[in-house]
């Protein structure tokens, strides 16, 4: 149906359910595909991960981090979910790299490469700071230390990538 814009007499088609699927991300479902089948091969793969993942909950206490605060922090080591998560991380973020070779095949928007990049920082990082939580060069604080500082790069990155490139040109 045809609607008559009041003001300039112009004829605007409404948006159509075709066109906004045909927007959607074409590369969303790959990656959650790749998601679960990741999951699952991790799963297959690690030994006894529910119990360890239910070891590492019931693991957990409140630290005294500075004089009457106190955060929560695993009490020991758990080698065998944060060896399963951090081959979550690398395996995820070597997939964003190919996902992000694809948006450029596909000449996707910019905004949707910046947050694939951002991506791959994200969970590159992640895994390396697990794989240092791993062999007992971090502590659980500094851990987490590492994580926000990779989610602030990621959104720097992502923001810097839309601004320097994104310029005059409007995004689709």
């Amino acid at each position: 149906m045809w609607l008559m814009a009041q003001d300039e007499g112009s004829v605007e088609e409404p948006e159509r359910p075709e066109r906004r699927l045909e927007e959607r991300d074409r590369l969303e479902f790959v990656s959650f595909g790749f998601f679960l089948v990741l999951v699952g091969t991790i799963n297959l793969i690690t030994p006894n991960i529910y119990s360890e993942f239910v070891a590492f909950f019931k693991d957990f206490k409140l630290v005294e981090v500075a004089p009457n605060l106190f955060f929560p922090s695993p009490a020991s080591n758990h080698p065998i979910v944060y060896g399963a998560v951090m081959k979550f991380c690398f395996a995820f973020g070597l997939f964003q790299v190919m996902i992000l070779g694809l948006r450029f095949a596909l000449r996707d928007t910019l905004g949707r490469k910046a947050g694939t990049l951002s991506g791959i920082i994200f969970w590159l990082g992640a895994g390396f700071l697990l794989n240092m939580l791993l062999v007992e060069s971090i502590d659980w604080f500094a851990f987490l230390s590492g994580l926000i500082i990779f989610v602030g790069l990621s959104l720097v990155v992502r923001s810097l990538v839309v601004l320097l490139f994104g310029g005059a040109r409007k995004e689709r």
